[in-house]
């Protein structure tokens, strides 16, 4: 279930969900689940209108049976694979990424994490020509982007192309949550979150409990964005400082584990590892990918930041 919000009901004004917020009613799930004359007396309405509401919310809800051939069918029309414009990346992955995958690219400060991210933007909008959202928590670099545009295509339309990107600033996990239960959301074949880290940073140190529902719930709607509306999900994430999230393996390497601890290990689809070796010279390593039993290659490569090509590197 989603974030309460005036689109529920008329009756749920900007008011009257700052009072819910503030007794931790937070999501259609809370609202349905708090007791009907404890609702009634909390915001001042009857009891027969607080049964309305949540009729209301459990009939949105409620899932419509259908055969497996058909959604197996519809799912396939509706599919696209993303590509990253840089050559050796997209090889690695037997030439992008389909839709309905969850993504993470994870690594230190610097190891182009989000380099990666505007590349895919930069090329599903101005070859691929289908619509981005990126939402970030820090500034929008759309001069970055151009940049990218213009070394991918010499002739491209740069103006069509920045106008099918929608940039989201937020500031918290809540912003997110709402954002992310949009109708516009349906629109996009990628969404970029840029970082995930940066907003679960200030609640690290919060009740066990609260920071795992919420973490829980950036999942589940992270995963149903991806499948329900058939498109690529990538979220930037930074690596753990904690000793005790232990390490992970790949290719007989030992590399960092993704912040977020382990719960969130299990969570994305396919998850990059990205670093820094040398000036202008990068290394992705493919940690985890759930639809491929072969050890996840790695390849270095160059990226593009305004000064030279790039596309060059090895496996």
């Amino acid at each position: 279930m989603n974030l309460l919000s005036e689109s529920v009901s008329p009756l749920l004004t900007k008011e009257k969900l700052e009072l819910l917020k503030s007794h931790k009613i937070l999501t259609t799930l809370d609202f349905v689940q708090y007791n009907n004359d404890k609702m009634a007396k909390l915001i001042v309405q009857n009891v027969s209108e607080i049964i309305k509401i949540k009729d209301k919310i459990l009939a949105s809800n409620n899932s419509k049976p259908m055969r497996g051939d058909k959604l197996y069918d519809m799912m396939l029309k509706r599919t696209v694979v993303i590509h990253s414009g840089i050559e050796i990346v997209d090889r690695m992955f037997h030439g992008g990424i389909p839709s309905g995958r969850l993504v993470e690219v994870y690594g230190d400060s610097g190891s182009g994490k989000t380099q990666l991210a505007l590349h895919l933007t930069a090329n599903t909008a101005l070859k691929l020509q289908y619509e981005v959202c990126y939402i970030t928590t820090g500034d929008a670099n759309p001069k970055r982007i151009l940049d990218i545009m213009q070394n991918l295509d010499k002739d491209g339309d740069y103006v069509k192309s920045l106008e099918r990107i929608t940039f989201c600033h937020i500031h918290d996990v809540y912003q997110l949550l709402e954002l992310l239960w949009t109708p516009e959301m349906k629109r996009y074949k990628l969404v970029i979150i840029d970082s995930l880290a940066t907003l679960f940073l200030p609640i690290r140190g919060d009740a066990f409990n609260d920071s795992i529902s919420l973490l829980n719930k950036v999942a589940s709607d992270l995963k149903r964005l991806a499948v329900v509306h058939q498109c690529v999900v990538l979220v930037v994430n930074h690596v753990s400082r904690w000793s005790r999230e232990g390490t992970t393996e790949a290719q007989g390497a030992t590399l960092p584990t993704p912040f977020l601890g382990r719960y969130w290990c299990s969570v994305p689809s396919l998850r990059l590892y990205s670093k820094h070796l040398s000036n202008n010279q990068f290394e992705l390593t493919v940690v985890k990918n759930v639809y491929s039993a072969e050890p996840g290659p790695k390849c270095s490569f160059s990226y593009f930041f305004g000064n030279g090509d790039t596309h060059h590197g090895q496996v």
